[in-house]
């Protein structure tokens, strides 16, 4: 017996395209493409969200206002 759900592709929210169900059941809402394109954007955002944490010190991820707020003392 073939399962009517498992037939059915999810579409793409940005480009209409129909991608594959497992890939909606890991929690992605957008087609291969789309997806890459979000993600090299956000790889791009987040290196700039890098400072020292302290003088002469490694660099580390600030991911909040307070975090910014506190780098370098």
């Amino acid at each position: 017996m073939i399962n009517k759900e498992e037939n059915e592709r999810p579409q793409c929210f940005d480009c209409g395209e129909e991608f594959s169900p497992r890939r909606l059941q890991l929690g992605y809402e957008y087609c291969l493409e789309c997806g890459d394109g979000y993600a090299k954007k956000e790889a791009i955002r987040k290196s700039k969200c890098v400072a020292p944490a302290f003088n002469k010190g490694a660099y580390q991820y600030i991911g909040s206002v307070e975090d910014a707020k506190l780098v370098g003392r």
